[in-house]
């Protein structure tokens, strides 16, 4: 069953084009990707307009996908369940750098957008 799906983060639209044999598969993979967490768990922002999808990939192929507050800095990731079962939204963290002389995250100044701090950019 395809499943096309929509969300607006920032500005910016995305659709996911969902097609899985199984239609409840397929259901729920559009409902997951396009309803992410929009509340911040750490600075309790929950304006859509500050929010947008970042990802990454570590040096051993993995993928990472998640959402950024604008407003704090933090992240809440997409995680995968350890028996393959399906996708979930993790809970808001803020990364603080370990004791390398930066200052962290929220004592960087902000740019014109509402950005802390850094490139958000992927790095797909």
């Amino acid at each position: 069953m395809k499943i096309v799906s929509k969300i607006k983060l920032n500005n910016t639209e995305y659709t996911f084009e969902i097609d899985e044999r199984d239609e409840i598969e397929s259901f729920f993979k559009a409902i997951t990707f396009t309803n992410p967490r929009l509340k911040c768990d750490i600075c309790s922002n929950f304006d859509r307009e500050k929010f947008k999808f970042d990802a990454n990939k570590d040096k051993e192929g993995n993928f990472y996908i998640k959402v950024v507050c604008r407003s704090c800095g933090a992240s809440s990731g997409l995680g995968k369940f350890k028996d393959n079962r399906g996708y979930f939204w993790k809970k808001y963290e803020q990364y603080i750098p370990k004791n390398t002389g930066q200052s962290t995250p929220s004592a960087q100044p902000k740019d014109k957008y509402g950005n802390m701090g850094g490139d958000w950019t992927s790095n797909l």
